[in-house]
């Protein structure tokens, strides 16, 4: 029989790690945070009553490792940045796929923090409305106007880079 730290960590660690890592955006990174939030809630394994209803309280966790983590490396550069990485193992289809997510990467890149946080929290984290609304201390409205909302504005910006009319600046 599975402790229910076990059964926390079996069924919540993936949808905490691609939350972690589109936030940090590095693998290391990722790894070192993913291992500190599961450390904080082995710590703190005897507050959980209800696997199931516990993900809220990872997430809220994750959501403050990274922050600590932005905290104590604000001058963190990423390796990435200094990698020479070529295009000879992909085949043009990947090449157009890379290039159309890169796109819509950058859109997303220019929203404001929190907007960020809520649609990671809610495409990478899988969390519903009410969940993310919980983990970052707003109401349920303002998550799903905000998510609906970038949502709308990614789409003209990404459409306006397709050769579209109008890009949204707001």
């Amino acid at each position: 029989m599975q402790s229910k730290f076990e059964q926390l960590y079996n069924m919540y660690y993936d949808c905490v790690y691609r939350y972690i890592f589109v936030s940090v955006k590095n693998k290391w990174n990722a790894e070192d945070i993913i291992a500190t939030v599961f450390t904080k809630i082995y710590e703190n394994s005897d507050k959980i009553t209800d696997v199931e209803a516990s993900k809220n309280w990872v997430f809220k966790i994750a959501h403050n490792t990274i922050i600590d983590f932005y905290r104590k490396n604000s001058k963190v550069i990423l390796i990435e940045n200094f990698l020479d990485r070529g295009d000879e193992d992909f085949g043009y289809d990947d090449i157009l796929i890379r290039d159309e997510f890169n796109g819509v990467k950058k859109i997303i890149d220019q929203l404001p923090e929190e907007t960020k946080k809520m649609l990671y929290l809610r495409f990478y984290g899988d969390l519903k409305f009410r969940e993310i609304a919980e983990v970052v201390n707003i109401t349920e409205n303002t998550v799903k106007s905000t998510i609906s909302r970038a949502i709308k504005k990614i789409k003209k910006n990404y459409e306006y880079s397709l050769g579209g009319d109008v890009i949204e600046k707001r």
